[in-house]
């Protein structure tokens, strides 16, 4: 009976592990190419969400950065009112990206903040520095 009992649940535990591992290769994003004029152009879905706002930077804030867009990191919060300057008013209290940049500046300051659309990955504003 222990051994039957052994045998099932670890059926089950092999079969949750499975299940697990195709949930995680289906999330990878898909590339999507297209040929227009001998331009590859990459979808939205496959360019990173760090790229992309740093292709929107201006060079002066681009200076104050220490790195690249590689360096920086990446969450995801609620947007409210009070978290930055300059925000689009249609994002206060949605899900955005958050993609803290490091600063060369005074590390009393903190790195640079810039929000962004999940789907879009629009600018949407940038969060105070002390």
């Amino acid at each position: 009976m222990k051994k039957f009992t052994l045998f099932v649940l670890s059926f089950f535990l092999s079969l949750l592990l499975n299940g697990c591992q195709q949930l995680l290769a289906e999330d990878k994003p898909k590339e999507k190419h297209h040929n227009n004029n001998l331009n590859e152009v990459q979808s939205i879905e496959t360019l990173d969400v760090r790229e992309s706002v740093w292709n929107r930077l201006t060079e002066e804030q681009k200076n104050h950065i220490q790195g690249t867009w590689k360096d920086a990191s990446v969450y995801q919060r609620v947007l409210r009112e009070n978290m930055g300057t300059n925000l689009d008013k249609t994002f206060i209290d949605k899900e955005v990206y958050i993609i803290d940049y490091p600063s060369n500046d005074n590390p009393t300051l903190g790195g640079i903040i810039v929000y962004a659309d999940i789907k879009s990955h629009q600018l949407i504003g940038y969060g105070l520095r002390d």
